[in-house]
C-alpha cells in the first residue's frame, strides 16, 4: 500500500521545536517529561473510555483483515 503524506506528520516539520534550545538537554529533556506527565494526568479519564463504536468496528475489520492474511501465508 502506498505511503500517504499527512500534513502533521513530524517529517512535514523538519526543524520544529517547543522553544527550549537555549536550554542544556538535561532541562529540556526534564520539560518534556513533565509535560508527558502533565498530559497523561489531564487525559487520563479519556484513555479510559471506550472507543465508539464506529472507531471499534473498523478496529475489528482490520482485525478480521489481520488474521485472514496470516492464515493466507500458512
Amino acid at each position: 500500500m502506498p505511503k500517504r503524506h499527512h500534513p502533521y506528520t513530524a517529517e512535514g516539520h523538519e526543524g520544529w521545536n517547543v522553544g527550549l534550545g537555549n536550554l542544556p538537554s538535561s532541562s529540556q529533556s526534564e520539560v518534556l517529561k513533565d509535560l508527558g506527565r502533565q498530559l497523561r494526568q489531564n487525559y487520563q479519564n479519556v484513555l479510559k473510555e471506550p472507543a465508539p463504536d464506529r472507531i471499534q468496528q473498523l478496529l475489528e475489520r482490520l482485525e478480521q483483515a489481520h488474521a485472514r492474511e496470516e492464515n493466507e501465508e500458512l
